[in-house]
């Protein structure tokens, strides 16, 4: 005869495919903490019915490699045909058991002890719409939401959930909401449009409130209160104290009675024993979850912290240890293969130290061992760990996140190559992540307010977010000329104030050296061609665009010559085309190809560009170029480009009104999906919003709004201002 926890365990392990048991990769369910998870109980709460079914028969056990769980093999098990004849034998099912991740739809979260809780959570919001559940780390407010979340959508309630890391602003979270309507918008009054629109019965959950930065923390809570203001629901999770300014309801959660807490030890050991440590550890369940039989027990009251310092963290192993401190540091999640010491997440993992994400593709350290452990690390040993994470990521600058967590140690050490990666970098980063951005700036310039280049960079990251007001902090402690002019130029761009953008501009000009120079005119006229919408009359000041060309000093000789001749004649080629002189804009076509060849990607999208304008001024149909689109397209070195030449064409056939407008349009990128940088990125950005806007493929006022936005952070100020008259009619 089975005991209870046997026969539950080899139920659970029958609902999995026979094919998994020669399968490469196998799902985490199949590891001991998948099963731990399954069966409601701690790791080594399995160890005897696991050794028990083994000594039977009817489990066997291999090494293969998990599925989200890092680069190294670990420990699987797999019933046995012995195991699977005995389930056809007993065949009698209880309501409760758990379900594999291939018995979809519903998943099930095990919750010991918390009936009650449930029951007031959902009393409570639907009383007062809002409410935080809020307690010590490790206590199970995230296991809470999701056994919550899981009896919303049971009940056909809609949910939407985020989850709040260190770099978190107001964005992300809208972002986590929505992850399927394409490119969140970032003005708050899009966001609120949106979720006005919402189905009233929809519950917004927020995981882990407590981890929002300062820097963010003004326009997260404005999101969070524009929820309730929209007739829905809102839950968040946070460790307490509050966060100053949230002023909701809260419902404290306590760790679990001693009683209710020793079921999470399994029913192998002897109920006195198991009551015995339940009440030792306090009941708090993430403490529970870390014992394994035989560590030595807190003395009675101490504490929590205690038991993970002196029992769980010395029982690590060297490499161990080393791998746990290294993901301490971690701002935010990681895939286990791309973080510093992801090689020991296996071995973590066994230990219930780690917290993955909902579809195991990312992990964290536990919040309860992670905040413990931070407290004993002493300044050298975070220095020491520090060092080791840059020079992870130094060796990784393929990942996604390598930059930016370069730039978080880096600073964390004011590194002497700081300033340099920060050159090289900026752009990328800002472009990708400004939010993080805006948090390590703000840190870095408490941490050294005298560092004016630290402000510097922060002003250029709040122009960036359009926060005028913080980027003015940052100017006035800027006082390098050279940077301050920059900055406050770029600042008086987003004011939309052109005399003195022009001012400073021609002050940057005067003080740059000849090839700096020769760069900020180019950039300046480009910014001057592009400063207008497609579907109204070119605005720019031709004459002002041909001085700016004639005052440039080419270089002797070089890569750089070459790069500015090239540059020059496509800007030459824009004023052509503005001009209605397609002759010209050919034979500066042509004189290109000479430089290079006919095939050169420039080149095609030069000609094809002539043609589209001679057809639109002639009335002539542009739709049946779709296929000459096409090669241009494919024939472009990087998707940013490939996508303005996509853009171009959804500009021509929007302006004719054609029935092709919409649909090709739906097929380019969205500016969040591209990987750009600088003014080009952002003006790709803004005639998308723009397009994207007069096709209906977003609501009109939020595109519009982030139209404008884009066209001032990118310098367009006529653009900018020709987009808010037309969101005035729309209004």
């Amino acid at each position: 005869m089975l005991s209870r926890s046997q026969a539950k365990l080899l139920r659970f392990l029958g609902t999995f495919p026979e094919r998994l048991e020669e399968a490469w990769d196998v799902p985490r369910d199949l590891s001991l903490p998948g099963l731990a998870d399954a069966m409601g109980v701690v790791r080594s709460g399995l160890n005897q019915p696991l050794n028990a079914l083994s000594e039977l028969d009817f489990i066997t056990v291999r090494v293969a490699h998990v599925l989200g769980g890092g680069s190294r093999r670990r420990q699987v098990y797999h019933i046995t045909k012995a195991g699977r004849a005995w389930l056809e034998e007993h065949s009698e099912t209880t309501e409760d058991l758990p379900r594999s991740s291939f018995q979809p739809p519903v998943e099930t979260t095990f919750l010991v002890g918390r009936s009650a809780t449930l029951e007031e959570m959902h009393e409570r919001l639907e009383a007062e719409r809002t409410l935080v559940i809020g307690g010590l780390s490790g206590v199970g407010k995230t296991v809470l939401l999701d056994a919550f979340s899981e009896q919303l959508v049971a009940n056909k309630r809609r949910v939407r959930r985020a989850k709040v890391d260190e770099f978190s602003d107001a964005h992300a979270l809208f972002a986590s909401w929505y992850p399927d309507e394409g490119p969140a918008p970032n003005e708050a009054a899009s966001m609120g449009e949106r979720l006005a629109d919402e189905d009233p019965s929809t519950v917004f959950l927020v995981d882990d409130v407590d981890r929002l930065d300062p820097r963010h923390r003004e326009g997260v809570l404005a999101l969070l209160q524009s929820v309730p203001d929209a007739g829905c629901s809102a839950l968040l999770a946070a460790r307490l104290p509050l966060l100053e300014g949230l002023a909701w309801p809260l419902l404290r959660i306590g760790t679990l009675e001693p009683e209710t807490a020793a079921s999470l030890l399994g029913d192998h050991l002897e109920d006195s024993q198991r009551l015995a440590i339940a009440k030792a550890l306090g009941g708090h369940p993430t403490a529970l979850q870390l014992y394994q039989e035989g560590d030595p027990l807190p003395e009675a009251g101490a504490d929590v912290q205690a038991f993970v310092e002196h029992t769980m963290l010395h029982a690590l192993a060297e490499d161990e240890r080393s791998g746990l401190d290294l993901m301490v540091l971690l701002p935010r999640p990681l895939p286990p293969e791309d973080a510093p010491g992801g090689e020991t997440v296996p071995a973590l993992d066994d230990r219930a130290l780690l917290r993955w994400s909902s579809r195991s593709s990312t992990v964290e350290v536990q919040h309860l061992v992670r905040n413990v452990r931070r407290a004993m690390l002493s300044d050298d040993d975070l220095h020491h760990l520090h060092s080791q994470s840059l020079a992870h990521w130094q060796g990784r600058q393929d990942r996604p996140q390598a930059g930016l967590l370069r730039l978080y140690h880096a600073m964390a050490l004011n590194s002497e190559h700081l300033d340099a990666w920060i050159d090289e970098d900026f752009e990328r980063l800002v472009s990708a992540d400004a939010a993080a951005l805006a948090v390590l700036f703000d840190r870095a310039t408490q941490q050294h307010p005298e560092k004016e280049r630290l402000h510097y960079w922060a002003g250029r990251v709040a122009v960036q977010r359009n926060e005028t007001d913080m980027a003015r902090t940052h100017l006035e402690q800027v006082h390098d000329e050279a940077l301050s002019d920059d900055l406050a130029h770029s600042l008086a761009l987003l004011e939309g104030d052109e005399t003195s953008a022009q001012r400073l501009l021609q002050r940057q000009l005067e003080r740059a050296p000849s090839v700096e120079r020769t760069r900020l005119v180019l950039r300046t006229a480009v910014q001057r061609l592009d400063d207008r919408l497609f579907d109204e009359e070119p605005v720019a000041d031709a004459q002002a665009v041909h001085a700016l060309l004639s005052d440039v000093e080419l270089p002797e000789g070089g890569p750089v010559r070459a790069t500015v001749t090239v540059s020059m004649g496509l800007i030459r080629h824009a004023l052509a085309l503005q001009e209605g002189d397609d002759a010209r804009a050919s034979a500066l076509a042509d004189q290109l190809a000479g430089l290079s060849h006919d095939a050169d990607p420039l080149v095609q999208h030069m000609n094809l560009k002539t043609e589209l304008h001679r057809r639109a001024r002639s009335g002539v149909d542009v739709a049946d170029l779709s296929g000459q689109v096409r090669e241009v397209m494919e024939a472009q070195p990087s998707p940013l480009h490939r996508a303005a030449v996509g853009m171009t064409f959804s500009e021509h056939l929007a302006a004719q009104a054609s029935e092709q407008a919409a649909a090709f349009f739906a097929t380019l990128p969205a500016p969040d999906r591209l990987e750009g940088a600088g003014a080009p990125s952002l003006r790709y950005a803004a005639r998308w919003w723009y397009l994207a806007g007069r096709t209906g493929l977003r609501p009109a006022a939020t595109a519009l709004r982030e139209a404008a936005r884009c066209f001032r952070q990118a310098g367009c100020l006529r653009a900018a201002k020709a987009v808010t008259r037309r969101l005035h009619r729309v209004l």
